[in-house]
């Protein structure tokens, strides 16, 4: 028995699912309900979630999900919000549901019917945690940040639990509780080295229970180069919202005692989006030159505890991740940030260059095709962060190559202002890199 749809829906769900496949027999409850959002004029999307956990000697693991906040799902307190909490057996799958406000983030020009159909509707970042415990022991801990681009009204996105004993992430972390207050640091960095601060002040708490924070933190970006005859800039956008990929940590707990919330464990749990608030330009560099850009970055502090009378233990997670941008600049604009501006001498110029001439020119970081995300890391920057009386952790901040461009984020750009003829290249032809290089044409 087929499903009997409406015209005008059908019309609507072509673009996403064919209708050939929608029987009532497939449908679960979750899937009846996005059906009939669409007909209440109130369109949803279902995200589903295949967490495959490993084999490891373990008597269960507990699975906790919790959503980022984006601009048209925003969650209650502008934290993340919790969406799964589940105890299974190692190498159990576990399927995790989330319903959604489906706007259309992209577009794409299909070539069979040289029309326009939906690409994906608006992408959500998931921090999924996994412990692991045999008795009380903890025996197996991985965490990651799994972003997500629903390409259908119904979404599946598979996650492999895959990694070593008792690890978050790659990236190396140093972190120390802390016996007494201190001075509080504005997170401005010591203009000494590459490195920065960034010192947390807790804004809402319920004592024993959750705590939310927030520090601020310059972060290493790309480099923009010049040569006589061209004046060059880096740009950041607010409509649509220039955004880049940089690094969170998190870490997590499981079982009837738990450690306390200065015994954090950092570890790295992958790229994170973060849009800029702020729109402008630096200012102009000229000559046989190159400089550094940084960025100034809210991170969110978050810690929370729970128990689960029915499995008889607790669980504990900590994070701390980039939010938003709040300024800019490239290093010789602000004293307080390492120096970087040093001579630029141009390299021959490849094949792939292309030809600019006198006047304007802006220059964009999404490639036109293939992936637009990686899990490289361009650059790094060593933050002390400290939430005084509690902890301090030495963690490394990545600059990600990874972009997006869609109707509600953009990448950032290059300006070039020109009295001459010269070339210009995307550095190792591939505009994820951030970086436009340029030479005497």
């Amino acid at each position: 028995m087929r499903l009997r749809v409406p015209v005008a829906l059908a019309t609507v769900l072509a673009l996403a699912i064919p209708l050939a496949a929608l029987t009532v027999a497939a449908f679960s409850d979750e899937v009846q309900v996005v059906l009939s959002s669409w007909l209440q004029g109130r369109p949803r999307v279902l995200v589903r979630l295949d967490i495959e956990l490993p084999n490891v000697d373990a008597e269960r693991c507990l699975v906790l999900v919790r959503r980022f906040p984006t601009m048209y799902n925003p969650t209650k307190d502008g934290y993340t919000e919790l969406i799964y909490r589940g105890l299974h057996p190692p190498g159990a799958a576990v399927e995790v549901k989330n319903t959604l406000f489906a706007y259309v983030a992209k577009y794409r020009l299909d070539p069979r019917t040289n029309e326009y159909v939906i690409d994906y509707y608006e992408p959500q970042e998931y921090a999924i945690f996994v412990n692991c415990v045999r008795g009380d022991a903890a025996v197996f801990k991985w965490a990651r940040i799994v972003e997500v681009f629903p390409r259908s009204i119904v979404h599946t996105e598979r996650v492999e639990v895959r990694g070593s004993r008792y690890e978050l992430g790659p990236s190396s972390s140093s972190t120390t509780p802390l016996p007494s207050e201190g001075d509080r640091d504005d997170g401005g960095g010591d203009g000494g080295g590459n490195s920065f601060s960034c010192s947390i002040v807790i804004l809402e708490e319920s004592p024993g229970s959750y705590k939310r924070g927030e520090c601020y933190t310059w972060v290493r970006g790309p480099v923009i180069y010049s040569i006589d005859g061209l004046t060059t800039s880096f740009v950041l956008y607010t409509y649509p919202q220039s955004a880049v990929y940089l690094e969170a940590y998190a870490d997590s707990d499981y079982g009837p005692f738990l450690r306390t919330e200065d015994q954090v464990q950092w570890g790295s749990i992958g790229k994170k989006l973060t849009p800029s608030v702020v729109s402008g330009e630096t200012s102009g560099l000229t000559g046989y030159y190159k400089d550094a850009i940084y960025f100034y970055v809210r991170y969110k502090y978050e810690w929370e505890v729970g128990c689960d009378s029915f499995a008889g233990a607790c669980y504990e997670y900590w994070s701390l991740y980039p939010s938003s941008i709040r300024d800019f600049a490239r290093s010789a604009e602000r004293p307080y940030l390492p120096y970087s501006l040093y001579p630029y001498t141009p390299p021959a110029p490849p094949y792939y260059k292309a030809g600019g001439g006198p006047g304007e020119r802006l220059i964009w970081f999404a490639p036109e095709e293939g992936t637009s995300e990686t899990d490289i890391s361009l650059y790094r920057v060593t933050v002390s962060f400290t939430y005084t009386g509690v902890w301090t952790a030495s963690l490394t901040v990545s600059f990600y190559k990874a972009v997006r461009r869609d109707s509600q984020y953009t990448t950032p750009a290059v300006r070039i202002y020109s009295t001459r003829y010269y070339w210009w290249w995307y550095k190792d032809n591939d505009p994820r890199n951030y970086e436009v290089l340029v030479a005497p044409g």
